[in-house]
C-alpha cells in the first residue's frame, strides 16, 4: 500500500472521497508512524485507544459507501495541542496541577474539526505553562526536533510542529500569544497561522475547570500544516463561515479582501527590535528577499509599521500579566510572584517588570492598556493599506540545542540573552491583532529549517494565505526530516 504519511491533507481527503484509500488505512498508517518514531521524538502526550480510532475510521468509510455528505476533513486523522480540551483525553495546558485532568467536553474548535469529518486521535506536547520556546515539562517530558533530536522544537506549540514534521498528523491545531505557533513552525520547517485576534473562538482552550476564563486578548488559535494550501483547507473547518455563534461575529473570512492582485506589494524588515540575525539565517532570509525582487508580479519595498518595540513589549506584559493575576486569584504578593517567575526562569528584567505590573494593575490602567492596544492596531491597519504583506524574520536563529531555559546563546560569536532571541520578533507584533503566517524558506548547512513571518491586514487571513501560496513557490517548501524518510 502506498504511503500517504507526507501527502498533503488536501490530497488525502480527495483520495478518501474517491475511495482510492480507506479511512481505516489512513488512520492505521499514522498510528504506525507514531508507534515507530514517537519514542524518540515524544510529541504525543495522550493518544486515544487504537481500537476506537479504527472503529471511528470504519464508520467514516461506511458514510462514504452510503453516499452521505462529507465534511472537508472527512476521515482525516489529526492531533491538537494540549491546550485544547478533547473529551476523554488529558488536558494539562502545561500546568502541573492539571497533568491528570481529563476533559469532559470538546473545545469549540475541536467540535468544528470533528463536524468537518476529522478524527481527532490525540494531543501534542507544549511548554510549561505554555510559556517557553522549548516544549518540555516534568510530566510529559521533552519533545525533540525530528531534524535533529538534540535540538528543540520551539514552544509553546512545539509538539504540534514536531508531530507535523515527523508525519504523525497532516494537520494540527495550535495557539499563539507571543510566537507559540510561529517559532515552532520556524524551528520544525512547517507552516502555522496566527489568525486575526478574535476571529476564532477560544472556548475550551487553556481551560482550567472551575476557574474564570482568561486569554481573551493577545492569544489566538490557528491551523498548522506542512503547506499553505492545507492551512486554507483547515480554515474552512475552523472559521465561522456564517455560523451563528455567540462568541464571535458570523464573519466569513473567505469573503474578506479583494483576492490576490496582479502586483503583490511586499514590505520587509531585516530584523525586529534591533536584534542581529545569526549569519546563516540572515543569508537564507536575504536570498529569499532577492528572489522576491526578481519576480515580475511582486513589488518589494524595505518598510515597516512605526512602533516602539520596548513599549509594545511592556504593553504585551501588562495585558498578559493581568491574566496571570486573575489566575493567581487572591494569592498574596501575586504581583511579585508573576515578576519573580519570569525573572528567575528566563532572566528577563523588562518582561518580568511588565508582567508584574500587569498582575497588580488597576482597572483604570488595564483599560488604558487596552486603549493603547487599539491605537497601535490602527497604526498597523494604516500600514497595510499601502502594502499587501510585511515580511520579517521569526527569531534571531534557527533552532538551538536543548538547554536550561534562560541560559544565553552564542550568536555570531556574541552572547545573546535567551529571551532576546525571540521576544522582539513575536511579542510586539502580537499586540495589534493582525494575522501572521510562519512558513519555511530553507535549511541551514546542518539541515535545520528556517522560516519567515508574513503579516497582513486584520481579517484578511485567507487573502494572506492566498498570497503566501505565491511566495511558497519561491521556496523549497517542507523538507521531510532524514530520520523519518521512508
Amino acid at each position: 500500500m502506498e504511503s500517504i504519511i507526507f501527502k498533503s491533507a488536501t490530497e488525502i481527503v480527495r483520495l478518501v472521497a474517491e475511495k482510492k484509500i480507506s479511512c481505516v488505512e489512513v488512520a492505521q498508517q499514522y498510528l504506525d508512524q507514531i508507534k515507530r518514531y514517537d519514542i524518540a521524538i515524544n510529541a504525543i502526550t495522550d493518544l486515544r485507544d487504537e481500537k476506537n480510532i479504527l472503529l471511528e475510521a470504519k464508520q467514516k468509510d461506511m458514510a462514504i459507501a452510503d453516499g452521505k455528505p462529507l465534511g472537508v476533513l472527512h476521515g482525516l486523522p489529526i492531533t491538537v495541542k494540549d491546550s485544547f480540551d478533547v473529551k476523554g483525553l488529558i488536558s494539562s495546558n502545561g500546568n502541573p496541577k492539571l497533568k491528570q485532568n481529563i476533559a469532559t467536553a470538546d473545545a469549540e474548535l475541536v467540535k468544528r474539526l470533528k463536524a468537518a469529518g476529522a478524527i481527532v486521535i490525540g494531543k501534542t506536547n507544549l511548554a510549561l505553562y505554555a510559556l517557553d520556546w522549548q516544549s518540555s515539562n516534568d510530566w510529559f517530558g521533552q519533545t525533540n526536533n525530528p531534524y535533529n533530536l538534540e535540538y528543540v522544537v520551539g514552544g509553546s506549540s512545539g509538539g504540534s510542529a514536531a508531530a507535523l514534521a515527523a508525519g504523525f498528523t497532516p494537520l494540527e491545531l495550535g495557539a499563539d500569544a507571543g510566537g507559540s505557533i510561529r517559532v515552532p513552525a520556524h524551528f520544525c520547517g512547517v507552516c502555522g497561522l496566527r489568525t486575526t485576534e478574535s476571529a476564532l473562538p477560544s472556548r475550551g482552550s487553556m481551560h482550567t475547570p472551575g476557574e474564570l476564563r482568561i486569554g481573551r486578548y493577545l492569544t489566538t488559535s490557528g491551523p498548522m500544516a506542512r503547506n499553505v494550501s492545507d492551512l486554507i483547507l483547515m480554515m474552512q473547518a475552523l472559521s465561522n463561515r456564517g455560523r451563528q455563534y455567540s462568541e464571535n461575529p458570523p464573519v466569513d473570512l473567505f469573503k474578506i479582501g479583494d483576492g490576490v492582485s496582479s502586483k503583490i506589494r511586499v514590505a520587509y524588515s531585516d530584523t525586529l527590535g534591533g536584534v542581529k540575525l545569526e549569519q546563516e539565517y540572515w543569508g537564507i532570509y536575504g536570498s529569499f528577499i532577492n528572489q522576491l525582487n526578481q519576480a515580475p508580479d511582486i513589488e518589494v519595498h524595505k518598510a515597516a509599521p512605526q512602533y516602539h518595540s520596548g513599549r509594545l513589549l511592556s504593553l504585551w506584559g501588562k495585558i498578559a500579566g493581568f491574566d496571570m493575576g486573575v489566575a493567581l486569584k487572591k494569592l498574596p504578593f501575586k504581583r511579585l510572584i508573576a515578576s519573580v517567575f519570569i525573572r528567575t526562569r528566563y532572566k528577563d528584567r523588562s518582561w518580568a517588570r511588565a508582567m508584574g505590573k500587569g498582575a497588580g494593575i488597576s482597572k483604570r490602567d488595564y483599560a488604558q492598556a487596552l486603549q493603547a492596544k487599539d491605537n497601535i492596531a490602527d497604526r498597523f491597519t494604516d500600514f497595510f493599506n499601502d502594502y499587501d504583506v510585511w515580511l520579517t524574520p521569526v527569531a534571531a536563529t534557527a533552532t538551538f540545542k536543548h538547554q536550561r531555559p534562560g541560559a544565553p546563546f552564542k550568536v555570531n560569536d556574541k552572547t545573546l540573552p535567551y529571551t532576546k532571541a525571540f521576544v522582539p520578533f513575536n511579542f510586539p507584533t502580537a499586540v495589534p491583532g493582525h494575522p501572521i503566517l510562519a512558513m519555511p524558506i530553507g535549511l541551514t548547512i546542518k539541515g535545520l529549517p528556517v522560516g519567515i513571518q508574513v503579516h497582513a491586514q486584520k481579517w484578511h487571513d485567507i487573502r494572506l494565505l492566498q498570497i503566501a501560496m505565491r511566495l511558497e513557490q519561491l521556496t523549497p517548501g517542507f523538507q521531510v526530516p532524514n530520520m523519518v524518510k521512508e
